[in-house]
C-alpha cells in the first residue's frame, strides 16, 4: 500500500529509509525485545502504553539501538513525563505522531486528521485502539497510520519512505515470542 506525501527539500532522502512503529506493548518485553534486536531501521516511533516496556527491552538488551526513538505516553503510561504528541521531519516526511486517546480515536479520526494538518504533517502515527489502520492521504488531509497492537497481535507497522513517498506494511513478531 502506497500513499504520495510531499516532498521537504530541507530533509530529503537519497536512500529509502525504514521506519518502525510500534504501539500498545503493555507488559509484552519479549517481542519488544526480539524486534528492537532483529530489525534493522533508520528509526523507531513508539505510540505509546507500554513506555516501561521500551525501557526494560532496551536495558535486558543491553544497549538502545542506533537509530533514534521518537516516544509519546499513552494513557496507561503513568508516571512519565514524556510529552503526549510530536512532529519528526523524517526521510522528507513531516510525522505527526501521538497515542490517540487525546483525540478521541476510537470515535473517527476526523479531530486527529485535523489537528495534524494544521500543523502541516504529512502522516499521523497513532494507536489506542489496538487495530491495524491505513487511510491513504489528501491533498488537504495526512495519511493515518496505526500499527495494531504488539500486545494483542504481536503486529507493527513497518514504513518505507523513498523521494518523499511512504509506503505502509504491517509485520509480525515470530509466535514463539
Amino acid at each position: 500500500m502506497r500513499t504520495t506525501v510531499k516532498k521537504r527539500a530541507n530533509d530529503m532522502a537519497e536512500q529509502p529509509m525504514k521506519v518502525l512503529v510500534v504501539s500498545d506493548v503493555h507488559g509484552r518485553v519479549t517481542p519488544l525485545r526480539w524486534l528492537l534486536k532483529n530489525e534493522t531501521a533508520d528509526a523507531l516511533f513508539f505510540l505509546g502504553d507500554g513506555l516501561y516496556d521500551l525501557d526494560q527491552a532496551i536495558a535486558a538488551n543491553g544497549a538502545a539501538p542506533d537509530y533514534p526513538i521518537y516516544r509519546v505516553r499513552g494513557n496507561c503510561d503513568i508516571g512519565f513525563d514524556d510529552p503526549a504528541e510530536g512532529l519528526a521531519p523524517f526521510g522528507g516526511v513531516l510525522f505527526f505522531y501521538t497515542h490517540g486517546h487525546l483525540f478521541g480515536v476510537k470515535s473517527g479520526y476526523e479531530r486527529i486528521a485535523e489537528y495534524a494538518a494544521d500543523r502541516g504533517a504529512d502522516v499521523v502515527l497513532f494507536g489506542h485502539t489496538h487495530y491495524k489502520t491505513l487511510r491513504h492521504g489528501t491533498p488537504f488531509s495526512p495519511a493515518l497510520f496505526n500499527p495494531g497492537s504488539l500486545r494483542d497481535t504481536h503486529s507493527y507497522g513497518v514504513i518505507t519512505i523513498t523521494d518523499g513517498q511512504c509506503s505502509f506494511e504491517w509485520k509480525q513478531v515470530p509466535e514463539q515470542w
